[in-house]
């Protein structure tokens, strides 16, 4: 007898692939689960010689399931995977797996039933006959596959979004779940510039213009009467040998727009093109369209005021930094040359724009553990004793505390804690080296170090740059990462680095987090 396991979370499903199977001439058994849980449960206990798994179930994702059961011992037998919304990724995965076949909903049963006599070599198996129609049910299986592909897509919905890091990400995946429930081969999702009263695109999937234009004025689109809160939702049905303008640059058989609202108010417009069938949405497909509006009128006003608060935190930071360094003249602006200095390593390292970004911002922050420091420790006029100067090793596990509750300054963390890691391990506050040591703090690390030289102390007066370089060549391999002191060295000897260059960058306004502020905002 063959046994073959049915995996769907949607019992109508589940039902009708069940009766598909069973309308092959063998001697077969045919098992569901309708979990992964349960799934795992009778994978485990018991034997199968083939197993037929939606994707996406309510307890989790059956790909997982498979990876976990592939690293223990239990024997897997043959796969077949189907669902209705399979990404690139999900297919790269199942054959990673080794998953014999993968089926996108909706499939005919005889599409079905032809890859489970190819996976079990049932040559000589009979298929029913068209006269003899499979189950009562069985011919259903278009529209149950219909309901369980929006199921899905309601799952995306309510499950996968929310999990999004920003913007830039939500506004893709709620594009990409559009244009599934409308079955559209394009579409864009633009937010509204209102003070220039043009169109910014932040997403685009489906066109093969490279060059599709980043901006457009609103007077371009169709779209001004969604803006203007006139319409709710614009569609356009195909006419034969004619194509519309939805967009500068991109024609369309149809498109449907739908405007993007953050806090009820439009601010956007989503877009959807060349969508199949030659007849107008129905209404459920409208209302799943309102639906993902409205979720995404959640995320993205969720995103805005996080960001909000974390400006505002932000702007209280440096506004505490600042402060700090004021009690000092010695120490004042300290941090933004510092700063300014770590940028400049960071561009010559080439690094991303985000990467350059935290080194900004963690070097700005770097010493505000010092907040926690006793002004007659920090003012002291003269060098420290040595429990004193146990005192000010402290202040970077203080600033790390301080910042702790900051989720949106991780890897910012990472240089407060640790800017004063030494290569050979003989550093302070956790005596990590090498590698250990944040690749951010060990530029911002050097960056103190050559600014400390070079601004006077109240024990002594700054140093020449020769001295920067002499202290660098001997702390390389030793105090600094050799690579960053290479760097620093090579800067000076070019006058990439110097005190005037530090002075005209932090005059010029380069030390803002956005370019557009003040440097006074900050320091």
């Amino acid at each position: 007898m063959i046994r073959i396991l049915v995996i769907e979370d949607q019992p109508a499903v589940r039902e009708i692939i069940s009766d598909v199977i069973e309308g092959l001439r063998v001697n077969l058994e045919v098992g569901e689960a309708s979990s992964i849980k349960e799934a795992k449960e009778k994978l485990t206990t018991e034997t199968w010689d083939l197993v037929v798994t939606d994707l996406s179930l309510g307890d989790g994702n059956s790909l997982a399931l498979i990876k976990e059961l592939t690293q223990s011992p239990t024997h897997l037998p043959p796969i077949i995977l189907v669902s209705g919304f399979l990404s690139d990724s999900h297919i790269r995965q199942a054959k990673v797996l080794n998953i014999e076949h993968v089926l996108a909903k909706p499939f005919e049963p005889d599409v079905l039933l032809d890859c489970i006599q190819k996976v079990l070599e049932l040559n000589d198996v009979i298929k029913p006959s068209t006269n003899q129609p499979l189950k009562q049910n069985s011919n259903l299986l278009p529209e149950m596959f219909e309901m369980d592909r929006k199921l899905g897509l309601l799952f995306r919905m309510f499950d996968e979004m929310p999990k999004s890091p920003d913007v830039s990400t939500i506004c893709n995946n709620a594009l990409t779940i559009a244009m599934d429930m409308v079955h559209a081969s394009g579409g864009y999702l633009a937010l509204y510039d209102r003070d220039k009263q043009r169109l910014v695109r932040v997403a685009a999937q489906g066109f093969h213009n490279s060059n599709l234009e980043a901006t457009c004025s609103i007077g371009e689109t169709p779209f001004l009467s969604l803006i203007n809160g006139q319409e709710e939702y614009i569609e356009t049905l195909p006419v034969i040998g004619t194509a519309q303008i939805c967009w500068p640059g991109v024609m369309a058989q149809n498109y449907v727009g739908v405007p993007v609202y953050l806090q009820d108010i439009p601010m956007g417009v989503l877009c959807l093109t060349d969508c199949l069938g030659n007849s107008p949405l129905q209404g459920e497909s409208r209302l799943m369209l309102g639906l993902l509006v409205k979720k995404l009128d959640t995320l993205l006003d969720n995103r805005a005021v996080h960001a909000a608060l974390s400006e505002s935190m932000n702007d209280t930071l440096f506004a505490l930094v600042r402060s700090l360094e004021a009690r000092d003249q010695y120490s004042k602006d300290h941090s933004s040359r510092v700063s300014i200095l770590a940028v400049k390593f960071a561009q010559i390292l080439d690094l991303d724009d985000e990467s350059i970004r935290r080194i900004k911002t963690g070097s700005l922050l770097h010493d505000i553990g010092k907040v926690g420091i006793f002004d007659s420790v920090l003012l002291k006029p003269s060098r420290y004793t040595e429990h004193e100067y146990n005192i000010m090793k402290t202040h970077p596990i203080i600033g790390d505390s301080i910042l702790r509750k900051m989720d949106t300054l991780v890897r910012e963390r990472l240089i407060v804690r640790h800017h004063h890691e030494r290569w050979d391990g003989k550093g302070y506050p956790d005596g990590i080296g090498s590698t250990e040591i944040p690749f951010e703090a060990r530029i911002a690390g050097v960056a103190d170090s050559i600014d400390a030289m070079m601004t006077d102390r109240v024990y002594r007066k700054a140093k020449p740059l020769s001295y920067c370089i002499e202290q660098l060549e001997f702390g390389s391999g030793k105090q600094f990462d050799p690579e960053i002191a290479s760097i620093a060295i090579d800067a000076i000897k070019q006058g990439t680095i110097s005190t005037e260059s530090i002075n005209d960058s932090f005059n010029e306004g380069i030390m803002p987090i956005q370019a557009t502020m003040s440097p006074d905002k900050y320091f």
